[in-house]
């Protein structure tokens, strides 16, 4: 299976996975690292969570890269944030999950950072909010009504985590200096004051989720997907190794 060119309208093809569904993680596909990651969680089902989407990553970058699953040449730099290396660093993804669903982001020459988080209803966020965003973000937040407020908590959290996974940073950049939209109205294009990093900043939202995608320096065509396992697994890659 061939990767192609380099091109400016690289296709991004997210990924959803399930992961309400009772199969469990198979454990063989993954590597020392991710087992023991997998075996630090406290609560099975936080452990069964990620190993479900490690498992589904591995399966669909294997197919990409046209390799056994456990032959995907992974790795994970200072920050946490896992790459692919040698002749497969052309291809980029990132990952994320929730309680019930994972988000699988996978495309070409360009750093991608992803995240979805579960709306519950309930949860109050009031006490993140100053530490997450800038003096004015936050107290236009603290003033709307709690519903609201945590809709609005929950789309500038996740873009801004997808905005700092891209950039490969995580959360070591502080948050409050690089502001982002709380609308509905993506894409966006956002720009770090510090290195001059751009990114494309993408809603994934849906009824079940609040999800954002942030692709550095130019405007994806994203397709959108759902996983399952006992697909064929031989066309889940194809529309970036067709590009």
């Amino acid at each position: 299976m061939t990767i192609g060119a380099d091109d400016e309208q690289c296709t991004i093809v997210v990924w959803r996975v399930d992961l309400r569904h009772d199969e469990p993680p198979d454990w063989t596909l993954l590597d020392e690292r991710e087992r023991a990651v997998a075996d630090a969680f406290v609560y099975p089902d936080d452990r069964d969570r990620y190993g479900r989407t490690h498992c589904a990553l591995r399966m669909l970058l294997s197919d990409l890269l046209d390799v056994v699953p456990t032959n995907v040449p992974l790795a994970v730099g200072k920050s946490g944030k896992p790459f692919l290396v040698g002749a497969a660093q052309r291809v980029t993804f990132n990952l994320s999950h929730s309680r019930n669903t994972a988000l699988i982001a996978i495309g070409r020459a360009a750093e991608i950072g992803i995240d979805v988080e579960d709306d519950d209803g309930c949860t109050d966020y009031s006490e993140l909010i100053d530490t997450a965003f800038d003096r004015a973000t936050a107290e236009r937040l603290h003033r709307e009504e709690p519903r609201q407020r945590r809709q609005l908590f929950l789309r500038g959290w996740t873009r801004k985590e997808a905005v700092a996974k891209a950039l490969g940073s995580g959360f070591l950049i502080d948050p409050r200096r690089f502001p982002v939209p709380l609308d509905g109205a993506s894409p966006w294009t956002v720009r770090l004051s510090q290195g001059g990093a751009e990114f494309t900043l993408i809603d994934l939202s849906d009824a079940a989720v609040v999800a954002a995608l942030a692709v550095e320096r130019f405007k994806p065509r994203l397709l959108v997907r759902d996983y399952h396992h006992q697909r064929d697994r031989r066309q889940l890659a194809a529309p970036i190794a067709e590009q």
